[in-house]
């Protein structure tokens, strides 16, 4: 009696989790196929903005994004969504996110330029040193991908001119040009390494508030030294708690919450 009692109890186990698992099944099916990849999320958020849903366009495009698909041209249709929905904040970050993965590109520049005319403030840039600002300029042209490949392009010069090198009578030149190249290519894997780490640690910042006072110590009673808005860059300085420490274009400094700007 007891095993007739026991194994009709493992019966009716075994049926709650035969029933359990079939169910588990159904939900993991239809969660899988309401999933949407990438591909196809962006392939919806494109149609959302051929027919003016900006809001919805908006909406699919960050979702690609939070599936981890980081691209130029995600980020720079994101911001002409926003740009189109008055969100001057949203879309000048994200045309600056699209113009440090693709600096070259004319159309991200072209647009970020236009969402900057809509800010408030007009700030003058503190003058930098002509080969500081060259420099700079040198090395934002490219993304880290664009110095990769030119890295990869002088490497295989490099061995091209070392096997002609072999053929030829000159050897000495050829053995300074394959030198070169090779030196070259070294100089933009050193390159590619460097705008890598610009690209994944950002010390750049938008203004999301409409308007903000920043204040002259990391305190809510501290002095307001004067009023920001929104879109404006921000370079990021120093944390305190919750307060961040911001350098502004014409080098003025103050200190605003963290939770009021995003990082490029």
């Amino acid at each position: 009696m007891r095993r007739e009692v026991q194994s009709s109890k493992i019966k009716v186990q075994s049926s709650k989790i035969a029933f359990a698992f079939f169910w588990s099944l159904i939900f993991g099916l239809c969660s899988s196929l309401s999933a949407q990849t990438p591909s196809q999320l962006y392939t919806s958020a494109n149609s959302f903005y051929k027919s003016n849903q900006f809001e919805q366009a908006a909406s699919a495009y960050e979702k690609v994004l939070m599936q981890g698909y980081r691209n130029p041209e995600v980020y720079y249709n994101l911001g002409n969504s926003y740009f189109k929905l008055h969100n001057i904040g949203k879309a000048i970050l994200n045309f600056e996110r699209a113009h440090k993965l693709s600096p070259e590109d004319e159309d991200i520049a072209h647009n970020l330029k236009l969402a900057q005319l809509k800010t408030f403030d007009n700030l003058t840039p503190v003058p930098q040193l002509g080969i500081i600002t060259s420099w700079n300029n040198f090395l934002s042209s490219q993304s880290s991908k664009g110095w990769g490949i030119f890295a990869l392009g002088f490497v295989w010069t490099a061995l091209i001119v070392f096997a002609v090198y072999l053929f030829v009578a000159r050897k000495g030149f050829v053995l300074f040009l394959g030198s070169l190249f090779l030196l070259l290519s070294i100089a933009s894997i050193a390159l590619a390494f460097k705008q890598s780490y610009a690209e994944e640690n950002s010390d750049t910042a938008i203004l999301m508030a409409e308007n903000v006072s920043l204040k002259s110590a990391p305190d809510a009673n501290g002095t307001d030294l004067f009023t920001i808005h929104e879109g404006l860059k921000l370079e990021l300085c120093d944390q305190v708690g919750n307060w961040t420490k911001i350098r502004l274009a014409d080098g003025k400094v103050g200190w605003i919450e963290k939770n009021l700007f995003e990082k490029i």
